[in-house]
């Protein structure tokens, strides 16, 4: 199942390589994009989240001069206690 993801890119990162300390390889960093997203709670309030959603290196052209703007990011999910987005 996909999600479509929306809220105001605050910024973008990548983490830092992982070395795997048993065969010593060493895999990139992730791109990741944080998303100001804004719910509506049950009394009305709203509620800002800032979600942090890995995406494909590829992506990430299509989103790097849009900071501070809404966004829609096609996402897949997973959960382990927490919901975890990342795009697609």
């Amino acid at each position: 199942m996909n999600v479509i993801v929306q809220g105001q890119l605050i910024n973008i990162f990548k983490t830092a390589d992982f070395t795997n300390k048993e065969t010593g390889e060493t895999k990139e960093g992730k791109v990741k994009l944080q998303l100001m997203c804004q719910t509506i709670l049950n009394n009305n309030e709203r509620k800002n989240e800032l979600f942090d959603i890995t995406i494909p290196n590829n992506k990430l052209v299509d989103f790097e001069n849009k900071i501070g703007e809404q966004v829609d990011v096609k996402c897949s999910f997973f959960a382990s206690g927490n919901i975890t987005f990342f795009g697609i």
